[in-house]
């Protein structure tokens, strides 16, 4: 993914709400290329806010959001999931869980990620599951599962798949698909249990 502009990542965080109000209020007097971005109205409306308050998070957000790609955004916020699914930092189950929340969100191109490996942590193969049991599970969807995600960034950078934005409504994300035939096939769907030594294999309905 390109370097992003200075601009476009602020704008991101905040969306985001990664941003601490007084790191984002330092950025708003110093960064000069705000006015030649906006207008002098909104310039002035963005400069004015009351940033001691929790609130001008989001009324920074609608002034600013207009002035990016949204697509982008979710783009921007899906990249870092995966990225985090092929690094696999130790946290990583609570990132292959969001795929499944993506994929009810409608980013149904997520079906192999979401329902094969996110649904799994969601609702565990087993009654209840302790931590050492829950990394058991983990490990045993690797490297599968971090081959899934490159597919998906992969599909991204190509152009393959282009996120357009949001309808604002469950299951609301709306994209662009160019994938062939062969891409949206489903790989077979694995649910491992760490107590067993089998898979269990099964499909989406359609």
């Amino acid at each position: 993914m390109r370097a992003l502009k200075n601009f476009e990542l602020v704008v991101y965080r905040l969306i985001a709400r990664e941003t601490e109000i007084d790191e984002f209020e330092q950025w708003v007097y110093s960064e000069k290329e705000l006015e030649q971005v906006l207008t002098s109205d909104e310039y002035l409306d963005l400069i004015s806010l009351s940033y001691k308050q929790p609130s001008s998070l989001y009324e920074a957000e609608k002034i600013l959001k207009r002035y990016i790609d949204i697509g982008k955004y979710y783009e921007w916020s899906l990249r870092r999931i995966l990225d985090k699914i092929v690094d696999r930092p130790k946290n990583v189950a609570r990132y292959i869980e969001k795929c499944y929340d993506l994929y009810c969100d409608g980013y149904s191109f997520l079906d192999n990620l979401g329902l094969g490996y996110g649904l799994s942590v969601v609702v565990p193969p087993t009654d209840s599951i302790e931590e050492n049991e829950q990394s058991k599970l983990i490990d045993s969807f690797y490297p599968e599962v971090a081959e899934e995600a490159l597919k998906v960034i992969g599909w991204l950078e190509s152009g393959k798949v282009v996120i357009t934005g949001h309808d604002g409504g469950n299951q609301g994300i709306e994209y662009n698909d160019n994938r062939s035939s062969q891409d949206r096939e489903h790989t077979g769907y694995k649910v491992a249990s760490p107590t067993r030594k089998s898979w269990k294999f099964w499909q989406k309905n359609r």
